[in-house]
């Protein structure tokens, strides 16, 4: 089973069968080739069909999406984002589906974006489409910075170093908890390391504390001692 056909079979159970029926025949004509004049309305619909209610997933369809793709978690995920991602998974991968997720994100509404977000490290072709991640790492919108900074494999996996140390560093001022961050020891160089310890000092001087988790991310081989006996004093960890 690939993650296209449990995200069905998981909706299958929760999703009446007008609703299932919708999505299906979406989704069949989608990989038969039908493009933005299918998923553009469909990606929109999506809401109304499968609902905004959590997936809730249980303990067995939270590890087949671990097996099928490692660092899936489903415990953020809607209905809609169930639905909307099986949708994208319907698009024969290539150029024009590409072309048609980008420009789906051009006009994607809130939750829109955070389906998006949610989905785009199961898509074929996510490499292509980190314009989108880029944007929502910079994004002021909270819900969508979250879907991509917690939880998510793509950033550890795709972003790269300047990306990938903007969004932990923003983590950190809008006090999203490292911990959710995947992959952060392994994603971990000098200049994410620099960048906290001038934030440590920084806060120091203006007497103001930093996130005891800050520490994860500095690497004492791109540290000097006294930059660590300051990260030290400031989180109590090195």
């Amino acid at each position: 089973m690939n993650p296209r056909e449990s995200l069905l079979a998981w909706l299958e159970s929760r999703l009446d069968a007008s609703a299932m029926g919708w999505l299906r025949e979406k989704s069949g004509r989608l990989a038969a080739g039908a493009g933005e004049e299918v998923l553009f309305p469909a990606f929109s619909q999506a809401l109304r069909y499968a609902g905004k209610d959590p997936l809730q997933a249980d303990a067995a369809e939270q590890s087949l999406a671990s097996t099928l793709r490692p660092g899936w978690d489903l415990s953020s995920w809607t209905r809609a984002d169930a639905a909307r991602a099986a949708l994208l998974l319907s698009l024969p991968p290539g150029p024009a589906a590409v072309s048609s997720i980008l420009s789906l994100h051009q006009t994607a509404d809130l939750g829109e974006h955070v389906s998006l977000a949610r989905a785009l490290f199961l898509l074929p072709d996510a490499v292509s489409l980190m314009p989108i991640a880029r944007e929502g790492i910079r994004s002021n919108m909270g819900d969508v910075f979250a879907a991509f900074a917690v939880r998510n494999p793509y950033p550890a996996e795709h972003c790269d170093e300047i990306a990938w140390n903007q969004m932990v560093a923003k983590c950190l001022f809008v006090d999203v908890p490292l911990e959710e961050v995947q992959g952060l020891e392994r994603r971990a160089n000098a200049a994410l390391s620099r960048m906290i310890l001038d934030l440590a000092r920084e806060r120091r001087a203006a007497h103001r504390t930093l996130s005891s988790e800050a520490w994860r991310c500095v690497d004492p081989a791109h540290a000097a001692p006294e930059e660590l006996e300051l990260l030290k004093r400031e989180t109590g960890h090195v």
